[in-house]
């Protein structure tokens, strides 16, 4: 899996940095918060929150996910879409997953957890 950015005309790119940036500093600052007040809230240090802001470097997983809860964004802000052209069942599990409780999720890892060690 990965993300592209859908272009009004259709053309897809892949996500960069830039993007990225831009988009995480202008909800900072729409949210009239500082880097100090945002790193802090994330736990990162205030100078690696400038490098993800200026485009230097792209957040680590769930450090993008705590900005996201932080400043009340979601993946459509940033224009993103799945894409998946290398095993179109992919899709169909991430809806499963989407739709199951919290109790079913559980219990698929652990299912998948042990067929994997047979594979």
């Amino acid at each position: 899996m990965y993300f592209t950015l859908k272009k009004g005309n259709g053309i897809n790119m892949e996500l960069n940095k830039k993007f990225i940036a831009e988009i995480i500093q202008d909800s900072r600052r729409k949210a009239k918060l500082t880097q100090a007040e945002l790193s802090e809230k994330i736990g990162i240090s205030e100078k690696h929150l400038s490098k993800i802001e200026t485009g230097r470097y792209y957040p680590a997983l769930d450090t993008f996910i705590k900005i996201l809860d932080t400043l009340n964004l979601t993946l459509a802000d940033f224009k993103l879409q799945h894409i998946y052209e290398s095993y179109p069942k992919k899709n169909q599990l991430q809806k499963i997953i989407e739709n199951s409780s919290d109790r079913q999720i559980d219990t698929y890892i652990d299912v998948i957890s042990a067929l994997m060690k047979h594979v």
